[in-house]
């Protein structure tokens, strides 16, 4: 079965035939290992997913923000 994925840009499909050209084998065949070794891969559902908090942040200056300052209170 053929696949077309279009609107690729020419910065991507460049990367991909230099990935292609590293690991010694054709365009088609690079892609057809990216591909099989993403659905081979569990996928993870949202609520394994762990939840990433900001408690805190600090920029270059000497200012520190609260995550309610950030985000809002409530959330």
């Amino acid at each position: 079965m053929d696949v077309l994925i279009r609107g690729l840009s020419p910065e991507t499909k460049a990367a991909l035939a230099e990935r292609a050209r590293r690991q010694e084998r054709s365009l088609q065949a690079e892609l057809l290992d990216i591909l099989e070794r993403a659905v081979a891969e569990p996928v993870t559902q949202p609520s394994e997913r762990k939840t990433l908090r900001l408690v805190a942040g600090r920029s270059q200056g000497a200012s520190l923000w609260s995550r309610d300052e950030i985000y809002g209170s409530g959330r």
